[in-house]
Order: C-alpha cells, then structure tokens, then sequence
C-alpha cells in the first residue's frame, strides 16, 4: 500500500514539474520576445511615441487628456450668458440641500457637492437635466424632480451655473462626456400656467 501510494506521488510530482517547465518555458519566450521588441523600438527613433507614451516635449499624452480647444456646450441654453440667471434659480431651488455655494451637505438630506469638489461634473448635461426635472434616488436619499417647478429654460440656466463652478479641464472632459451619450432629452413635461 505505501509503495503504492509512492508511485502516485511520484507521478503527481512529476506531472507538476512538467507543468512548472512549461510555464517558466513561457516566461522565457515572453521575456526575450519583450526585450526584442524593445531592441527593434530603440533601432527607429523617428517612430511616433505611443498614444499614452511620452511626448516630443517630455510630457505624457492620455487618451482621456482633456481637449485644448473651448468645449462646445451640448445643451442649448448652458452658455456662461445663462449662468447669473441659473444662479439665481439655483439659489431658489437647489441651495436648501445642496448648499449655497453648491458645496453640498446643507442639511440632514446630505444632497452631494455640485462643484468641482465632488464628482457632479463627471455626470452628462443631458443626465443633469433628467435629474433636476424627474428627481433621482440614490444610496438611502432622494431628489425630488422639479419638472413641475422650474421650466426648461430654468433647467438649462441651472446646468450653466454648475458649469461655471467646475475647472476649465473638468468642463471640457464633461463636455466630451456629455457629447458621446446617447441622447439629448426632450423636456419630459409641460410646464403648468
């Protein structure tokens, strides 16, 4: 019985070293297959850098990097023009929870920073303005909508504000983020006299 035992234990040894040969084999062809491709990277230095490599400059590109031009608005109506007067309907509406300075945490609703601070700015136009106008659940607090308060030029001036509130960078990256979803919403409701 022990000798058998011994002959398996043997093989499962073996099996295992065949196994470990294998993967260090793999190791190896990775490793010099690496350095080979760096050997023939550093033989064509006029090659353009990578995407997310190094830069003629020395600095480092990303492909989430910010555009450096101004950023298109998405929603009509979001312009800097509409940010004193979504200002003043921000302060009506929104600064009793969200803070009057959009720093948030106003009172027990704990309403998130809208400002740069927080990550309201990694939100789409077009997700803002379904939030305001239809209110929105969240991790044991809620939003209510305000689609029966505010029309949807008040909407659209709100957003302007909160626009002016983040960094240009943040802007231009919510911009792009707005830009690339799926849809721009119609307005959900129709204003009552």
């Amino acid at each position: 019985m022990t000798a058998l035992i011994d002959c398996r234990l043997r093989q499962v040894t073996d099996h295992s070293r065949k196994r470990l040969r294998i993967t260090t084999k793999q190791l190896w062809i990775t490793l010099v297959g690496g350095i080979l491709l760096a050997a023939c990277r550093s033989a064509n230095p006029g090659a353009p850098p990578p995407a997310n490599g190094p830069t003629a400059a020395g600095t480092t590109a990303s492909p989430m990097s910010p555009p450096t031009t101004e950023p298109t608005l998405i929603l009509q109506g979001t312009g800097p023009e509409q940010a004193d007067v979504g200002r003043e309907v921000y302060q009506r509406a929104c600064a009793g929870c969200h803070g009057l300075s959009a720093e948030g945490y106003a009172n027990e609703t704990r309403a998130p920073a809208l400002d740069g601070s927080e990550h309201a700015s990694h939100h789409p136009d077009q997700q803002l303005h379904d939030w305001i106008v239809n209110g929105k659940l969240g991790l044991g607090r809620g939003m209510p909508g305000f689609g029966g308060q505010l029309d949807d030029g008040e909407v659209h001036a709100i957003i302007a504000y909160l626009h002016t509130l983040w960094t240009p960078d943040q802007l231009a990256i919510q911009q792009d983020i707005s830009r690339r979803w799926p849809s721009t919403p119609e307005p959900t409701w129709t204003p009552g006299p």
